[in-house]
């Protein structure tokens, strides 16, 4: 490939903090396989060392940009483009960009991902979570997303849900849908299950994100009286919230450095989430390690389930119900490694199966074919 491509990113995902820095990473690891060593790459708030305030980012919002992204940051972005045949935009909120990138130089190729449609995310946080001045930013994510599907070449969502809501707010469908490749990391003795007690091991897997903590809080109260066994909850900022959710059939774990260890305790994976936008990856994640999920259907978005070997759990008796048969089936015989979990993850999740898909669909963009 000897294309030159630039990779463009709000921030540099150094520490994980949540599902859309997963598929950040794994996108990019995509993108430098594919254009091998011809991937130069941008991060917006590197650009300036100004500091990202409420007051700047709601003066840009007034001005129709979504900090970092600013009139600064776009006159840097254009020397940076010299040579470049292809831009890869990660995160709809700087759609402005590829319209910047489309006026300066129209033979560039530009992809946009949109992780969510997130001007709905926003007014979700300011609804749910009280955060009023999200909604101060509403109209220049509508300008950015809208700048991204009449710019992009190539458009990406991550869901089917997402990829109809874009359609109906749009006007456009994604070109492309991007599951959640994850990097596999159940090779020999990871693949086999551990168990520490006699137990039933229930294990919940997610940073203390305002979506996973409401759902926490809602099982730890609703379900986890009403069935036997042990619920770990594992995550960065988790331990923040131990005595508020610790009982005595829950330990709040927290941050750890390596999760697998926690996938091999457990039995199955509960993922009681009620909203949010976008895919959840921890799923994806835990059908990696081969394991039965019980989840909402916000949980399973993006997924066939069905075909996952998963459970979908719609109101509270359903939980009770589902975590009680399991656990019967777990004295009879092992229900740790669900093969047909694993076997999905490795058909349609993994990098493999997803480069696959995305390097075909960037060989059609490059080449200039169409539809």
């Amino acid at each position: 490939m000897n294309s030159k491509a630039l990779y463009i990113r709000g921030e540099r995902v150094i520490a994980v903090q949540g599902g859309a820095d997963i598929v950040s990473q794994s996108v990019l690891a995509m993108l430098r396989q594919y254009f091998e060593g011809n991937l130069d790459e941008l991060y917006i708030n590197e650009l300036t060392a100004e500091p990202l305030t409420k007051g700047r980012i709601l003066k840009g919002a007034l001005h129709g940009y979504f900090e970092p992204y600013g009139k600064k940051e776009q006159s840097i972005l254009m020397e940076r483009l010299a040579g470049v045949d292809f831009v890869f935009v990660d995160q709809s909120v700087y759609g402005r960009a590829c319209e910047d990138i489309r006026r300066f130089d129209s033979k560039i190729r530009i992809a946009a991902l949109f992780h969510n449609i997130e001007r709905k995310y926003y007014a979700q946080r300011a609804l749910r979570l009280f955060r009023i001045h999200n909604l101060f930013l509403v109209p220049a994510i509508i300008r950015a997303e809208t700048a991204a599907v009449a710019a992009a070449d190539l458009v990406i969502a991550v869901s089917e849900r997402d990829a109809r809501l874009m359609s109906r707010l749009y006007g456009r469908k994604p070109d492309l849908i991007v599951a959640a490749p994850v990097q596999d990391v159940c090779t020999g003795i990871n693949a086999h299950p551990i168990h520490s007690s006699n137990d039933f091991v229930m294990l919940f897997v997610g940073s203390a994100f305002p979506p996973n903590l409401h759902g926490m809080r809602w099982f730890v109260r609703n379900v986890m009286p009403n069935v036997d066994g042990r619920l770990y909850i594992v995550g960065h900022g988790f331990e923040q919230y131990r005595h508020e959710l610790s009982r005595k059939n829950v330990e709040v774990v927290g941050s750890v450095e390596d999760t697998i260890a926690w996938y091999q305790k457990a039995h199955c994976v509960v993922s009681p989430i009620f909203w949010g936008q976008g895919i959840k990856v921890k799923t994806a994640e835990a059908y990696m390690h081969g394991k039965i999920v019980i989840g909402t259907q916000e949980a399973f978005i993006g997924y066939d389930y069905l075909r996952a070997g998963s459970i979908l759990a719609k109101k509270k008796a359903d939980w009770i119900e589902a975590l009680r048969n399991l656990d019967t089936r777990a004295r009879v015989y092992d229900v740790s490694f669900c093969r047909q979990a694993r076997t999905y993850y490795e058909q349609e999740l993994s990098v493999d199966a997803q480069y696959r898909k995305f390097s075909a669909v960037l060989d059609r963009i490059l080449s200039g074919e169409q539809e």
